[in-house]
């Protein structure tokens, strides 16, 4: 049997954060997994080049945005435009963004702290061999903890780095040693995108939402306040927050998984006002749907707000919305072969 590295890393990893996933999104939902994460950059071509070489995301569109409404009302003033790359790998794909004209707010808004508020990170998960880690900081990232990756459960063949790139975007590798698996067979895929992370200020609040949203009322979680700690020297050593301490919970929306961190050692604040979408850093994560109205329903009841009504974009149909923290959500419908839907992806990725 092929096992995906994601497959592979996942069994260890899960091990050392709380147990085995307990839960997924219903046949039935109408949730069918993620279209793709947002982000905003400063340069395509740097940014396609550094992805491409490190943790082998492939561009597979460069379709412009501009004359969308949608967008317009989304940064709150009109004529927004912006050029793209929607980057892939073998389970899911970011499209990342750049922006004529970036608003003043924008310029202003800082880089993402690692503990947030909103989405803190994208992570990496593949073969040691591939030496991602390395490529990502050879290509002008930085790294936030210590320069070498930390090994957080000696059980565990899985090392751990969070590093940032020139605008600002986190990304965490998970290089997983093959080798001291000792499979019949190698993995097919060396490289996955593992999950898109959260920073909240209540994680109890994000937790009712998304388990109404996706179908998932008991999500894998770790380190419960105050009678477990998630933390310690080594997790130090990997996000670069001294005396780091916490808990995670975790949904897994079919082809990606979703990942959420409250912070007790530094507390993250619930955001004034939304981040803006030209800001650099990540900006949204969307969401391929079967049915808008159904979603639409279904997000209003698990207590998101709508923000634009739906609107035509890449072939299908988008609508925006804010979880209770105020991370930007796109409900999207398109057809099961188009680009931006979650079901194009071969059995997730997993061959």
């Amino acid at each position: 049997m092929k096992l995906s590295t994601i497959t592979l890393g996942a069994a260890f990893l899960l091990a050392a954060c709380g147990g085995p996933q307990t839960s997924e999104l219903p046949e039935d939902s109408v949730i069918k997994g993620v279209s793709y994460v947002g982000a905003t950059v400063s340069d395509l071509d740097k940014t396609a080049e550094l992805y491409s070489s490190s943790v082998d995301l492939a561009v597979v569109d460069d379709t412009p945005i501009g004359e969308n409404p949608l967008f317009d009302q989304l940064a709150g003033r009109d004529g927004v435009e912006a050029d793209t790359r929607m980057m892939r790998s073998v389970n899911a794909q970011v499209r990342f963004m750049s922006f004529a004209n970036q608003s003043e707010a924008a310029k202003a808004t800082p880089h993402m702290d690692v503990q947030g508020p909103g989405i803190m990170h994208v992570c990496y998960q593949v073969d040691q061999e591939t030496n991602a880690y390395d490529k990502f900081l050879a290509g002008g990232a930085q790294y936030l903890g210590d320069r070498e990756l930390q090994q957080l459960n000696p059980m565990n063949p899985v090392f751990y780095g969070y590093s940032r790139d020139f605008d600002g975007l986190i990304a965490e590798i998970e290089q997983v040693d093959i080798a001291q698996l000792d499979l019949p067979t190698p993995p097919k895929n060396k490289y996955r995108i593992r999950h898109v992370a959260l920073a909240t200020p209540d994680i109890d609040r994000l937790i009712g939402f998304y388990s109404v949203l996706l179908g998932q009322p008991e999500p894998r979680r770790f380190g419960q306040w105050p009678f477990f700690r998630m933390g310690g020297e080594k997790s130090d050593k990997v996000g670069g927050l001294e005396g780091g301490e916490g808990q995670a919970a975790w949904f897994q929306i079919r082809n990606l998984e979703l990942e959420m961190f409250e912070f007790h050692s530094h507390p993250t604040e619930d955001r004034e006002t939304p981040r803006p979408i030209d800001a650099f850093g990540y900006n949204m994560i969307v969401l391929n749907v079967s049915d808008m109205a159904a979603a639409r329903e279904l997000f209003e009841k698990a207590g998101g707000t709508v923000v634009t009504e739906p609107g035509p974009m890449d072939g299908g149909e988008i609508m925006f919305g804010r979880d209770p923290d105020g991370n930007l959500i796109g409900l999207q419908t398109a057809p099961t072969d188009a680009l931006v839907s979650s079901r194009n992806f071969k059995n997730n990725g997993i061959e």
